[in-house]
């Protein structure tokens, strides 16, 4: 069987001042909260990037079914 070290020192549970400031950045909070939640302002096939990424992929498919006939 395993022996087991049981820690039985009492440490404090709270956080320091120092580390409650460090994490009150409520406008970055908010910031990355409305980038994860808002939807993109062009729709995917209005975008130029992603409609070559879309026709290439459709060639590909095409190529891969015509290739199998």
């Amino acid at each position: 069987m395993r022996k087991f070290k049981l820690n039985t020192e009492k440490k404090s549970l709270t956080p320091s001042q120092e580390q409650i400031n460090r994490h009150k950045d409520f406008s970055r909070l908010h910031h990355d909260y409305e980038k994860l939640t808002k939807r993109g302002k062009k729709p995917l096939y209005r975008d130029p990037k992603m409609l070559l990424f879309f026709f290439i992929i459709g060639i590909i498919l095409l190529l891969i079914f015509l290739g199998e006939i």
